[in-house]
């Protein structure tokens, strides 16, 4: 049965031998093409490509879309761009490359100019649920944009657990600027060190660990202490072991204790030439195992729990290639998660484990 609202697909994504779940539309939805039911076959698809071109759209009900982008036939970066037009991430994320790329980039570091940002971003948290926001940032990126969707990403985190949290709306805008700037001193870090696809010497390594005082060189007088101080302190840890100041405890602010969290999630889901990236479930049992010390535990609990509870009744695709439901994840074992499959239910493990996280809507 057709029902939900009608998307763009583009025709390459259709293959051979897939099964319509819901009919297709032409580009404007006025005219059916193929039937719920219909089997695509050869013939049919290059019928379909020769008459609207290879960079055409088609328009499918919204079931069918997820049926499509979720499947293995349809390409990664393909699945990754549909899902940021979607949400709008692109924009962002083109915005904020504007940014950090121009020339001057002192001229654009104060509140004035940031707000208009700030406030886009801001409204992804409101008009979208986080599970939408989670897809975008699972996806892997390419390595010359990391700074930039790393930004974007920590911001949108932020915003998301400043929300968790409770706090009010303008504090929610502050955590979320300070993410989006959190990294802001790494635009003055040498091109060949930030972008390295290997492991850093260390020299290196001494380089890129100066970025926090670089960036709080940069935001100087023109932020809130919040977002300055969460720059300059997210690599702090509660036991005195991070830098650049050796704080601990309380020293370090709550904006800048949530910053390290969503700054480590991110971190952990990108992937870079020699690290691969980890599922989003992984990375909550690394979390829960306090594989990164020093963080705020209350905190990371609390985005743990939120983070479970977003998680649960979503889909992923098993190792089988099979599409299956997350219906619990455990707190102490959340890489193995219960997973139902028709009306098979049964618990993930080494042999058959979650292989992506689908939950596109």
């Amino acid at each position: 049965m057709n029902s939900g609202q009608l998307m763009e697909l583009p025709i390459e994504y259709l293959w051979e031998g897939l099964v319509l779940k819901n009919d297709i539309f032409n580009h404007t939805g006025a005219v059916m093409l193929l039937p719920e039911g219909e089997t695509i076959t050869a013939p049919k698809l290059n019928r379909l490509m020769r008459f609207y071109g290879k960079d055409k759209y088609i328009m499918v009900y919204e079931d069918t879309y997820l049926d499509i982008m979720t499947d293995e036939h349809a390409p990664l970066n393909a699945r990754q761009e549909m899902t940021e037009r979607y949400m709008g991430y692109t924009k962002l994320h083109r915005n904020i490359g504007s940014i950090f790329q121009t020339p001057n980039l002192d001229s654009w570091l104060n509140s004035t100019q940031m707000e208009p940002l700030v406030e886009a971003i801001s409204a992804k948290l409101v008009q979208f649920d986080p599970i939408m926001i989670l897809s975008c940032i699972n996806f892997p990126r390419p390595m010359d944009e990391g700074l930039q969707r790393h930004s974007l990403n920590v911001a949108l985190l932020n915003g998301i657990q400043a929300e968790w949290l409770k706090l009010p709306p303008e504090d929610v805008k502050t955590f979320t600027l300070a993410g989006l700037l959190h990294d802001i001193g790494k635009t003055m870090i040498p091109e060949e060190i930030l972008n390295a696809p290997r492991r850093l010497t260390d020299e290196e390594l001494e380089i890129m660990r100066k970025h926090p005082l670089y960036s709080d060189r940069l935001l100087g007088s023109k932020f809130s202490d919040s977002v300055r101080l969460a720059a300059r302190h997210h690599h702090e840890k509660l036991n005195g072991r991070g830098y650049p100041d050796g704080l601990q405890d309380d020293e370090i602010n709550l904006c800048a204790r949530v910053t390290a969290i969503s700054d480590i999630y991110d971190a952990m889901v990108s992937a870079r030439s020699y690290k691969g990236a980890r599922l989003p479930l992984n990375v909550l049992d690394m979390f829960y195992k306090e594989e990164f010390d020093g963080l705020d535990r209350g905190l990371v609990m609390r985005f743990l729990k939120n983070m479970r509870l977003k998680y649960t009744n979503k889909t992923v695709i098993m190792s089988d290639g099979e599409r299956g439901i997350i219906r619990y994840i455990p707190p102490n074992d959340a890489e193995h998660p219960i997973v139902q499959q028709d009306e098979l239910i049964r618990q993930a493990d080494e042999n058959w484990y979650c292989r992506e996280m689908a939950a596109i809507y």
